[in-house]
């Protein structure tokens, strides 16, 4: 159900333009402002003028969230690593489709786009469906991993997070 939703408050951009400026210095060692002023301000001015707000979280589940997020990083990471440094390299690549439970739009492109982070999968597409769930369109590294149960683990994950959506039972 589409809901209107009203224009970001100010208080909504200055924090999401501090939480900007907070990864900025942290990623790039407190330099290069020059170019973070600017781009900042072109993004909360895009954010205001279509509409855009952050979703609502689940502050609660937030630290979970990272930490998960986090260790599928190193574990994929390490996954990918020990593929690339094998005598024998095992790739299967293959396409796959994974029908998305996540039931907002904006949540559904969020866990693509996590995903695509992840190394070893890349979101492609969000197909989207009347009359059955709409499906996600990934290209994974090696077709016989089990890459469902980490794709299920982050949708719970951001089920979890997100206030808008409701955490369901998954099962693989």
């Amino acid at each position: 159900m589409a809901s209107r939703r009203s224009k970001p408050t100010f208080t909504q951009l200055a924090l999401a333009g501090l939480g900007f400026a907070l990864c900025w210095a942290a990623l790039t060692e407190n330099r290069g402002w020059w170019f973070f002023l600017p781009l900042c301000g072109v993004i909360l001015l895009w954010l205001y003028l279509l509409n855009m707000q952050l979703p609502a979280l689940r502050w609660r589940a937030l630290p979970g969230f990272i930490l998960f997020f986090f260790r599928q990083l190193v574990l994929g990471a390490v996954d990918v690593g020990w593929r690339a440094l094998a005598i024998k390299p095992h790739f299967a690549p293959q396409w796959q489709r994974y029908p998305i439970r996540l039931t907002e739009p904006a949540s559904q492109r969020l866990l693509a786009s996590m995903i695509s982070l992840l190394p070893g999968t890349c979101s492609a597409q969000i197909e989207l469906h009347q009359q059955q769930a709409n499906q996600l369109l990934l290209h994974v590294l090696d077709q016989h991993a089990d890459w469902q149960a980490g794709v299920i683990a982050l949708e719970q994950q951001l089920a979890l997070l997100l206030k808008r959506e409701t955490a369901k039972e998954y099962t693989v």
